[in-house]
């Protein structure tokens, strides 16, 4: 029998709730048993104007899910040489893990691009999509030009990707509970208060590196 997990990839600079706590609904939606937190090395769209180096990111992560049961991090893009690509990440996770089936996690605002991804198609043939609601971020076609294609693929809620036959993949939205306000680069430019939506660790790290950032002059990216 595949174990079932959920893949959630993202730059998570830095790592916040509204990263975790809907990958933890998520979990319990779709029966996952684990959910496998992936940091990109070096983003295609984003480039490396990050605030934390991606080893930074990658040892943060590490120490917060010790206090997240059923929750992992995998290292491969951050460990990659060049731009990291989905389809590339998720045909390596399944030559190495042959045993799980896996579940593509995506917030909404990801669909509005999703189009412009390599090989995006093939991604639904590698996995199932399951798509993450975020505040202000409609789900429909005329702003996601891949809806037009996941809709072949949707199974209705969540409950029918539970019991999709192995090796048939489908599509869904997850109808999550209190949807998260909240985005890394609010947190990285001050707008959000890292003390209420960051893990300690990373909320202690980003107030230090405030504070040396007034006291050089230096401004934060995105000022």
């Amino acid at each position: 029998m595949p174990r079932r997990t959920g893949l959630l990839g993202g730059t998570f600079d830095p790592l916040h709730y509204g990263h975790l706590r809907p990958a933890r609904e998520a979990m319990g939606l779709l029966h996952l048993e684990r959910v496998v937190l992936i940091p990109s090395g070096v983003h295609p769209f984003k480039g490396e104007g990050k605030r934390f180096s991606a080893e930074d990111r990658l040892r943060q992560i590490e120490a917060v899910l010790t206090g997240w049961p059923g929750f992992s991090v995998w290292d491969h893009e951050v460990r990659k040489v060049g731009y990291s690509y989905t389809i590339e990440t998720l045909t390596a996770r399944r030559a190495a893990f042959p045993d799980e089936e896996h579940v593509l996690l995506m917030g909404a605002d990801l669909l509005r691009e999703l189009h412009l991804w390599r090989a995006w198609e093939r991604i639904i043939d590698l996995a199932h999509i399951a798509i993450m609601p975020r505040p202000g971020f409609a789900i429909r076609e005329e702003d996601a030009p891949a809806l037009a294609v996941l809709n072949e693929k949707r199974v209705g809620g969540p409950e029918n990707l539970v019991f999709a036959r192995s090796g048939r993949f489908g599509f869904c939205v997850l109808p999550l509970g209190e949807l998260q306000e909240i985005s890394s680069s609010e947190l990285r430019t001050g707008a959000k208060n890292p003390q209420e939506w960051c893990p300690s660790g990373i909320a202690e790290q980003m107030r230090s590196n405030q504070i040396g950032e007034k006291q050089s002059g230096r401004r934060s990216p995105g000022q």
